[in-house]
């Protein structure tokens, strides 16, 4: 799954993730916590743990079940990161944080809250990324960095989407099309799956057609903050200045079953998934519904510095973007599968 590239510049080999603090990430959330509640909202930073096992180590120290431990989403094994997770405490009172002994893991702070923290309740994520051994002079990869902040990434969703070796694709689709069983608590994860590689699938198309970050007609277009869009049959002058100043993007379909009636798109998207037919058929009687996806997005409050000779990146992506996919523009294949492990999505 080595997706099409969008902007021609001298890539650079690269190491990510040779030790855990080479890459940092820190969530941001959409509200903080009150003071008061039956929730327990926990802030830790972790190095080294991925987040289930973080959530099975917090249930055992507050004297619940897991089912009472939440977050907003998956963070990095192979990383230092900040995340919150929320623990319900009906009729209990909080452990005390000097009892939870766990390598790897530390509490920062412990706020009651009145309600759980929900999957997805996430505004997205701050990234500090170091890149070892890199071929490329600095100056240049400065210069490369600053046109990927200028101009903005295709909106890829990220390896670990799919499972190692695209294996979360294939299961899913041996299962929506009657070939295979699968456990009740993996079919969301299979059809998030399969829907993300169609996606994948009409991005790469616009990359190769050049057109992923302008608006041509047939086009969902979204803001680029929020998901609040409109359909272009024919983008307006003032719609393609808009998209051009990056007010606006294009987007493509998570496909399934669509409220909306959208002729043209629903032509082109469906040409260029024709192969998958009987795949697109099967998401529909599963009644899911489609859902747009931003075809391209910003790094936001980028930096970039020099550690030690070796070039740092810091940038803020919404949630639902993906990391990998900006320094995939950036570094080689190659690079970027160094370290290998659990991705933060």
């Amino acid at each position: 799954m080595n997706w099409s590239r969008a902007h021609p510049m001298s890539l650079s080999s690269g190491q990510i993730k040779a030790h855990n603090a080479d890459f940092r990430v820190v969530e941001r959330l959409p509200e903080t916590a009150s003071g008061e509640g039956e929730h327990l909202w926990v802030r830790v930073l972790k190095d080294g743990q991925n987040t289930a096992w973080v959530a099975r180590q917090l249930a055992r120290w507050a004297g619940v079940g897991p089912r009472e431990v939440s977050y907003a989403g998956l963070k990095d094994r192979h990383a230092v990161t900040e995340q919150t997770f929320s623990v319900h405490l009906s009729g209990k009172l909080e452990p005390s944080v000097r009892l939870l002994e766990v390598g790897g893991l530390t509490i920062l702070d412990a706020t009651r809250h009145h309600r759980k923290l929900k999957t997805g309740q996430l505004v997205g994520n701050s990234f500090r990324i170091r890149i070892r051994n890199t071929d490329v002079p600095l100056a240049q990869l400065e210069r490369n960095w600053q046109t990927l902040v200028e101009h903005g990434v295709p909106n890829y969703f990220g390896p670990q989407r799919f499972g190692h070796g695209g294996l979360n694709v294939f299961n899913g689709s041996e299962w929506l099309l009657g070939r295979a069983k699968v456990q009740r608590h993996l079919q969301s994860i299979y059809l998030s799956a399969v829907r993300s590689y169609f996606f994948n699938r009409l991005l790469a198309q616009r990359v190769q057609d050049g057109t992923w970050n302008r608006l041509i007609d047939h086009d969902f277009a979204q803001f680029t903050e929020g998901k609040a869009g409109f359909y272009c049959a024919e983008p307006e002058a003032t719609d393609i200045d808009r998209c051009a100043l990056g007010k606006v993007s294009p987007c493509a379909s998570l496909p399934g079953l669509s409220k909306d009636d959208f002729p043209g798109l629903a032509a082109r998207e469906s040409t260029q998934l024709a192969a998958y037919g009987e795949l697109l058929l099967a998401l529909e009687a599963r009644q899911v519904a489609r859902h747009f996806r931003k075809l391209r997005v910003f790094p936001e409050s980028a930096h970039f510095e020099v550690i030690d000779k070796d070039p740092v990146v810091s940038f803020f992506l919404p949630a639902g973007s993906f990391a990998t996919s900006v320094l995939a523009e950036l570094v080689t294949d190659q690079g970027l599968r160094a370290g290998g492990g659990d991705w933060h999505e």
